[in-house]
């Protein structure tokens, strides 16, 4: 199993082609493997990079065999789950809490505010809170239809004001999100961009509002909106939120809605929703804008790569906690999906193949209490037998080993002219005693490296590889970036866990509510059944 989810993390194209092949049921089994076990240490970047290469070979797939717009990225699949669950993960629940919480306390905070603009509630909470404040019977009609209730005055008045507020509630949540730009993970940025490089790719006369949609589909609809409508389940109220304030954050969430279809309210059934289209007309083109900021970031090739050279010099074995039954589902989804894999398994040597023949038959789902958790250690002993690189990325392999290397040994003790010089040196030093063999390993791999950059006209032993030399002394360069992004992930992973100990207080807290609630209950139900048998006893 260790060389099984070595293969699976490493190759994402065995996991991007499975979630087309299996059944709709079975992807929330997957997609918690993949997005919290395989892919679980949601701070690494190098792990992400993996997981958004994935997204992005799956991406593609349904861009490439999707036969019209209007149903891309909106149907219950396998890419959309993918999409959401994704946006479930730490860096993303993070940006929600710190980006939406204080523009919410406009609705949160206040828990009798009412911005409810159908007329019909309208007209009817009016005619109660006129016979709740004066006691009196109400004389308006107590069943009217909807024109009459939206010819009243007093309805249109409230009405007019509800919209106004909500309208600026719509603005400043806008401007929230806008001036968070910088605070929007990465990930989910690169996801965004990846929409807008493929319908670009594959529906080139789509207009570009039709790629706001599509960004805004996956963006508001699938990350922001969610946690408009429960922000309770995203930590971002401590309190149980009343039907008023319930309903506010729908219509919130609704403006948002059409915000991201690019589509104005309008139709029979929510005619009265109409109004806020002034709302919509007003913010349209700069959440449009926004939208397609989103998209400018910097590719995946060029970000955490840092990272990739800790991921190629670690000497300590990698694991993961997983749950057998984990273990076992994933082994039984690729035997049963084998054969459709083969084409890419063919690619590599028949690894996955060879490793489920090893491991039989997968065992049958466990039964809760014996499903245990184990740590697995990732086999890499497999990996000599991946796919061949191509020029580009033996290059970018070979730079990121060139930078190790030289992280490693202490220069001035080494007296050297040239590259093949240093390498020499230190291969001597990592074979001799006391030395380490994964920096050896490196300096071998290196040096087969450069004869194939070297026959593929990537660089020149004449000028001493000048350009992989200047490549790597850069990387060296930034390496002081690197302690600066892992104290600010740091940083950042602190402010997580106090919200989750925040949270566990607040829970806590209910907890201990509803224990003295019990316990009282209890009390004066056996104060109760005592009196009763006192009464008893006297008659």
């Amino acid at each position: 199993y260790g060389k099984l989810f070595y293969l699976l993390q490493t190759d994402t194209r065995y996991i991007a082609t499975l979630t087309s092949l299996i059944k709709i049921a079975e992807i929330d089994n997957l997609l918690q493997t993949v997005m919290f076990t395989l892919y679980g240490n949601q701070y690494d970047e190098y792990e992400e990079h993996l997981l958004l290469h994935m997204f992005q070979r799956v991406l593609e797939n349904e861009f490439s065999n999707a036969k019209n717009i209007s149903g891309l990225l909106r149907a219950n699949t396998a890419l959309t789950r993918m999409m959401t669950t994704y946006t479930r993960r730490s860096p993303g629940q993070h940006y929600l809490k710190a980006t939406l919480t204080d523009v919410l306390k406009a609705i949160t905070a206040q828990s009798t505010l009412v911005l409810e603009i159908n007329p019909l509630k309208v007209y009817e909470l009016m005619i109660n809170d006129y016979e709740a404040s004066t006691g009196k019977i109400s004389t308006l009609n107590k069943k009217p239809s909807a024109e009459e209730a939206g010819e009243n005055s007093d309805v249109q008045k409230l009405i007019a004001t509800r919209i106004n507020l909500l309208g600026k509630i719509t603005d400043d949540f806008i401007s929230a999100l806008i001036s968070s730009m910088s605070e929007i993970p990465y990930g989910i940025r690169w996801i965004c961009k990846q929409i807008r490089i493929f319908m670009t790719q594959y529906f080139p006369d789509a207009p570009e509002a039709q790629a706001c949609s599509m960004i805004g589909g996956f963006f508001l609809l699938r990350f922001v909106n969610p946690a408009i409508v429960t922000p309770q389940a995203f930590m971002l109220v401590d309190t149980k939120l009343s039907p008023p304030t319930r309903r506010n954050l729908t219509l919130l969430a609704k403006i948002m809605q059409n915000l991201a279809n690019n589509v104005k309210f309008g139709g029979v059934k929510e005619s009265y929703m109409d109004p806020l289209n002034i709302v919509l007309d007003r913010n349209r083109e700069r959440m449009n804008e926004f939208l397609l900021s989103l998209t400018d970031v910097e590719d995946l090739s060029t970000v955490g790569g840092i990272d990739k050279y800790i991921a190629l010099g670690k000497t300590e074995t990698t694991t993961i906690n997983i749950s057998l039954n984990e273990m076992f589902f994933i082994h039984s989804l690729l035997s049963t999906n084998v054969s459709s894999l083969s084409a890419i398994d063919k690619k590599n040597s028949n690894l996955l193949n060879q490793i489920l023949k090893d491991l039989g038959t997968a065992p049958p789902q466990l039964p809760r209490k014996e499903n245990a958790n184990v740590d697995l250690e990732l086999d890499s002993s497999i990996k000599g037998a991946e796919r061949a690189y191509t020029a580009d990325q033996t290059y970018t392999e070979t730079k990121f080993l060139l930078f190790m290397v030289m992280k490693a040994m202490p220069s001035a003790k080494m007296n050297f002219t040239t590259v093949d010089e240093f390498l020499d040196l230190a291969l001597q030093s990592a074979q001799g005693r006391g030395g380490n063999r994964a920096i050896a390993e490196n300096v071998i791999r290196i040096k087969d490296n450069i004869h194939i950059l070297i026959s593929e006209g990537l660089i020149s032993k004449g000028d001493d590889y000048l350009t992989l030399r200047k490549d790597a002394a850069i990387e060296m360069m930034n390496h002081e970036n690197l302690l600066v992004q892992t104290k600010a992930d740091q940083e950042r992973l602190n402010e997580v866990l106090q919200n989750i100990q925040k949270h566990h207080s607040f829970l806590q807290e209910q907890f201990d509510a509803y224990k003295q609630y019990l316990g009282n209950v209890r009390q004066q139900s056996s104060c109760t059944r005592s009196g009763k048998q006192t009464k008893e006893e006297k008659k």
